[in-house]
């Protein structure tokens, strides 16, 4: 199983490649669904990747955002150049980007971010039919449900540590239409970190946890053997590089069939951590899954306040603390420790558990606060020298050879699959004194110390009484390297082929109440451009649902673009009303809050009405599935009767009307409105 690990810049990158990691994963400045992460340019990304090819590490470019119809073409030219860079392959969520990439470059490895929500054997066929070969599940999927994929006949990708969504994967857009941030264009504002209050039946229910939507991080590391999986993921491509060591470090250990000590774990807790859940793949539920005391890194507890004295704070330490490290009191305050002094005032860089220390700090701290490691300094540094010193080799083998005088010298090394061959310019003189020998060709070669080579296995067969100088051997050693450094490095890739799909499309039209038919099935949620539409149809589905996050302008370019292209309608629905769905998850904070959190014969949604208010004073509509998911819906519905005609003025005929709460009157009000306004 691939160990894939997150990468947000250069250090980041070192420490995955000194942790351990068969595969890396990154972005550019644009279409990846993390925007305020560093991220990298083109030419880095081409370094990267013969950086890590020499290394036998694959590289993975994350282009997992949604496209509007302006920005597909340039996302396509981005692709189509990591492409003849060599990259490994490109994880994508935007149908509309798979569709144009299998028609064009098909033979581009397309991995199905995700945020495509992908959960079922039948959706993982229908993305097959656009050429892609590996998927990575949505974070809800049991192991059942994982198991189910991994007869799919693609790849299977599943993240084993790291973040977790409180919504299903792809579905989330409560950032989106209350902070104009969208999850889906990778800049999520993470409201599902902020504090709220739940509200049932217009009163506010006394509860003293406040992150009602903030999960634990997710960490199935010890549970890795029981996974058969193609791909570990490590989330975090904003998180530090001794998040990204310790991961890989630990994955690795356990995947090859060590264990970790208390030990690891402390110091993954120390990199970054939430609290750990096994999360919806082992059926966490409730307060295994959620950590609704605070949406920050807990760090290790250390100690306990037990004075103040003017700035400083006096501190009994239960474990050690070091000048640098990063602290925090409680849940409110946190700084680095820029100076640590012992019980009697004295400066210093260490002190150990079970004694007590004074910091100094910048805000007024409570006495009996709980400190907290948050940044360990000694395991920064230890990682950064492990970053710096460690060097990834490569197993080779080793053939020297000479026919007698007169002759070059001959090495032919081989990594398993390269192998290249070289010559010495300079011949083989006879020996006036003292004969070339095996073991001085041997230790010659050996001096790889400095390079990506390891030789593994060396022959040696020498004819006669021969010379060569040193220089001449050694330089025939790096001469070798360097072609086979060229032939793991080689980019092969086809040329670009036309585009030339044209789509089938159905005449009838109809409106929607509800629920959408197997026709539009979950595959349709996020398409916001003509490739989109065009990408479902080659699916097989009939009509296609337009993402609600499109504005009326967006959807007008979108289906302009596609009836320029194929010459004839769009086949697309419109929600024209109804309560935005902000988000859907497994978790249910009224059965949390109200009851024991297992989401077992509990009902209460439905027998009385809930409402979740943030510290803006906004408040949305609680209400559960027939499948016992909780929703959050805008309490004000989506009114867009009016724009009727200005969609049929553009040849759409089919709209989507979804109903929460509204009484049977509303509802026949609405449906009979939409029939006076239709032409």
């Amino acid at each position: 199983m691939e160990i894939l690990a997150p990468v947000g810049d250069r250090s980041m990158l070192d420490a995955a490649l000194a942790g351990g990691c068969d595969a890396v994963y990154l972005a550019l400045k644009h279409f990846g669904a993390r925007a305020y992460a560093k991220n990298f340019t083109l030419e880095e990304v081409k370094d990267i990747i013969q950086r890590c090819h020499l290394i036998g590490v694959d590289v993975h470019v994350t282009m997992n955002t949604i496209l509007y119809e302006e920005e597909v073409e340039a996302a396509y030219a981005q692709a189509k150049a990591l492409y003849e860079m060599g990259v490994d392959a490109l994880i994508v969520q935007d149908l509309g980007l798979i569709h144009l990439l299998h028609h064009r470059l098909p033979e581009l490895t397309i991995h199905a971010s995700t945020q495509m929500s992908i959960h079922t054997p039948a959706q993982i066929e229908q993305l097959k039919k656009l050429g892609v070969k590996r998927v990575v599940l949505a974070r809800e999927c049991t192991k059942a449900e994982i198991e189910a994929c991994q007869q799919s006949g693609v790849e299977i990708e599943v993240f084993v540590h790291g973040a977790l969504c409180i919504s299903v994967s792809g579905q989330c857009y409560f950032s989106s239409f209350c902070y104009g941030r969208s999850g889906n264009r990778g800049i999520c504002a993470q409201p599902c970190r902020m504090a709220y209050t739940l509200y049932k039946d217009g009163q506010p229910i006394s509860f003293n946890q406040e992150y009602l939507l903030s999960p634990k991080d997710v960490s199935v590391i010890d549970q890795i053997g029981q996974l058969s999986v193609d791909s570990l993921k490590i989330e975090g491509r904003m998180k530090s590089p001794v998040y990204v060591y310790e991961a890989c470090r630990q994955v690795k250990m356990v995947r090859d069939g060590k264990k970790r000590t208390e030990k690891d774990k402390e110091r993954l807790k120390l990199a970054f951590n939430r609290g750990y859940t096994l999360g919806h793949m082992f059926d966490q539920r409730g307060y295994n899954l959620m950590h609704m005391d605070s949406p920050n890194h807990q760090g290790i507890p250390i100690g306990k306040v037990i004075g103040i004295h003017g700035k400083r704070v006096k501190i009994q330490l239960d474990r050690s603390i070091d000048q640098n490290d990063g602290i925090r009191f409680g849940q409110a305050y946190g700084c680095r420790v820029n100076y640590l002094f012992d019980e009697k005032g004295r400066l210093q860089k260490h002190i150990d558990g079970h004694h007590r220390c004074e910091v100094e700090v910048k805000s007024k701290i409570q006495k009996g606060s709980i400190v907290y490691k948050t940044i360990s300094y000694a395991l920064e540094k230890e990682v950064e020298k492990a970053s710096k010193e460690t060097i990834r080799k490569v197993k080779v083998s080793c053939f020297v050879h000479c026919d007698g005088p007169s002759t070059p010298l001959v090495c032919t090394m081989s990594d398993g699959i390269h192998t290249v061959t070289c010559v010495s310019e300079q011949l083989a003189s006879v020996a006036q004194k003292h004969a070339l020998n095996q073991d001085t060709i041997a230790k010659q070669m050996y001096k790889t110390k400095d390079s990506w080579v390891e030789i593994t296995a060396f022959a040696c067969t020498l004819v006669g009484d021969i010379f060569f100088p040193m220089g001449v051997i050694n330089a025939l050693r790096r001469t070798t390297i360097e072609a086979l450094e060229k032939e793991r490095t080689k980019i092969c890739c086809q040329p670009e082929k036309p585009y030339a799909f044209q789509p089938k499309v159905t005449s009838d039209h109809r409106i929607y109440v509800q629920d959408l038919p197997d026709s539009m099935a979950d595959l349709t949620k996020n398409v916001t451009n003509s490739y989109g539409i065009a990408a479902c149809l080659e699916m097989g589905f009939e009509k296609v649902a337009l993402s609600i996050e499109m504005t009326p302008d967006q959807i007008q370019k979108t289906v302009l673009a596609f009836g320029a292209r194929y010459h004839v309608d769009a086949p697309v629905v419109v929600y024209i009303y109804g309560k935005i769905r902000y988000m859907i998850m497994k978790h249910c904070p009224i059965n949390t809050v109200c009851l024991d959190g297992k989401r077992q014969d509990c009902h209460l949604c439905h027998r009385h009405h809930f409402e979740l208010e943030g510290k803006d004073g906004c408040r949305l509509l609680m209400k559960g599935n027939k499948d016992c998911y909780m929703q959050l819906f805008d309490e004000t519905p989506r009114n867009w009767l009016a724009m009727i005609p200005a969609f049929q003025a553009l040849n759409i005929n089919d709209f989507y009307v979804h109903f929460v709460d509204e009484s049977p009157t509303k509802k026949e009000e609405i449906i009979a409105l939409i029939h006076s306004v239709l032409r």
